[in-house]
């Protein structure tokens, strides 16, 4: 056996007690000295909420879905687990897919000490032999063989330098020689008014670099992941490949990503409300949508921003979910049909993705689930039917796409319209960012608008092919919900 990561799908956080302490609980462990038996009670008061050690009742004091690290005897490693608990409690609604990854990370570290026989713990004068140094080798060292991306690396490394950080700061530990050499850099950036600023930062000579080139032929673009655009032909093959797989709910879901931009947790949280009101009750053709928090609608990084709904699409949306195929999934639904349900539900009721809101204490029963839905079930469509038909469409059996590639797309033909409009360069760079939800102009900059510049190898932008897209658009839509 190895360290591994596991999961408890719900951990309540709890004190050791005298046992006659209202609410105790025994507890019974066997330990290599025979058997034991101790009392906890709940962190949180079950009645009043406070927490029982005075710290601020916004502090969780359950975890779903709590990412646990085994040693390679299956026992919890201690310290990783608690730096996981401490990092939760700084935060009013952690992330459990966050600290999952950081969890992996820790088993990694943990899995080349075993390998290694390496102590954690001991840090002898020769600078080589300390574990942070020889884990740091050894990760440059796959970095260069290509068994580990720089990205992956330098998130392994530093999450065991803050894993150390917390250590000495929190737990006591003081090793006997220093983990690192510690430096300070400084790093200009800029506003949104354009106005410079410059901050300190830490860093140690245990830093992985790996910069990347530019690519200038390259046809992705780095927003928020390494994204590809897909040119006309790839576009007019996915809506094809929809129809033809007459999956409503799958069809309108990749609609709204390729014509509005939102992310897949966006999306997929889009609430049943946000569909109901009637399309003649809107002015133009364009029907804003508020995302972000109070609106039940998940946003990256829980930022507020506005989607543009081309109307002819938000008319099919409001078919849809007026139809008797929606109603009867939120029949299935916890809670039955009721406006707040998800907009996109499964054959059985359950949601596409689980918003913030809905991550709280699990049921235990056999349909408690074990992991966090964050989409699973669209990817799994993509990759089971959607790709293979578009390979064969296509003419080849390698072709890939990603759900997020949507949203380059949007920006791209965002872009192409502008273009073909004429619009003025500035106001095209400030109308995008805004439809993008960019913080920095550079962004939209670099990645949009110069990119048909960039991209020679791209497919050149077609006469009439915004007609084309909105007739395709048009017939998927008529296919996916009839009027």
């Amino acid at each position: 056996m190895t360290a591994r990561r596991t999961t408890i799908r719900q951990l309540p956080l709890t004190e050791v007690v005298e046992r006659d302490t209202p609410g105790a609980t025994p507890v019974s462990i066997t330990t290599p000295e025979g058997g034991a038996i101790y009392h906890t009670v709940p962190l949180a008061d079950p009645d009043t909420g406070r927490r029982r050690d005075a710290r601020a009742r916004w502090i969780a004091g359950t975890f779903p879905l709590f990412p646990v690290v085994r040693l390679a005897d299956g026992a919890p490693w201690a310290e990783a687990n608690l730096w996981l608990i401490d990092m939760m409690e700084s935060k009013s609604s952690p992330n459990m897919l966050t600290f999952a990854s950081i969890a992996d990370d820790l088993v990694a570290f943990r899995r080349y000490l075993d390998d290694e026989g390496a102590d954690w713990l001991t840090f002898p004068a020769n600078r080589r032999q300390r574990p942070t140094y020889r884990y740091s080798a050894s990760i440059r060292l796959a970095v260069q063989t290509g068994e580990l991306s720089a990205s992956v690396a330098r998130r392994r490394m530093g999450a065991v330098v803050r894993f150390y950080r917390w250590l000495m700061a929190e737990a006591g530990f003081s090793p006997t020689n220093a983990p690192w050499v510690e430096s300070g850099r400084f790093i200009e950036f800029k506003d949104l008014k354009g106005f410079s600023s410059v901050i300190e930062v830490k860093t140690t000579d245990l830093s992985i670099s790996g910069q990347r080139a530019e690519d200038p032929w390259d046809d992705h673009i780095q927003d928020g992941g390494r994204l590809r655009p897909l040119p006309s032909t790839e576009q007019s093959v996915l809506l094809e490949s929809l129809v033809a797989l007459g999956n409503t709910e799958m069809t309108l879901i990749h609609l709204f990503a390729l014509l509005t931009g939102a992310r897949i947790q966006t999306v997929l949280t889009v609430r049943a409300k946000h569909a109901m009101r009637k399309p003649e009750e809107f002015h133009g053709d364009d029907i804003r949508l508020a995302c972000g928090p109070g609106t039940g609608i998940d946003t990256k990084g829980g930022v507020k921003g506005v989607l543009h709904l081309p109307r002819r699409f938000y008319e099919r949306l409001y078919i849809y979910v007026h139809s008797d195929r929606a109603r009867k999934r939120r029949q299935l639904a916890d809670g039955g049909d009721h406006p707040g349900q998800p907009l996109f539900l499964s054959h059985r009721g359950a949601p596409l993705y689980e918003d913030r809101a809905s991550r709280g204490p699990l049921s235990t029963g056999p349909q408690g689930r074990r992991h966090v839905k964050t989409g699973q079930a669209v990817r799994q469509f993509i990759r089971d039917e959607l790709l293979p038909m578009m390979r064969v469409r296509l003419d080849n059996p390698r072709y890939e796409f990603s759900f997020h590639d949507l949203r380059a797309t949007f920006g791209l033909n965002m872009v192409d319209a502008m273009t073909a409009n004429e619009t003025k360069y500035t106001r095209a760079l400030d109308q995008l960012r805004q439809l993008m939800w960019h913080v920095r102009l550079s962004t939209t900059e670099r990645y949009y608008l110069s990119y048909r510049e960039n991209r020679k190898l791209f497919d050149a932008v077609q006469d009439g092919w915004g007609a084309h897209l909105s007739t395709l658009v048009t017939r998927t839509l008529d296919t996916a919900v009839a009027v």
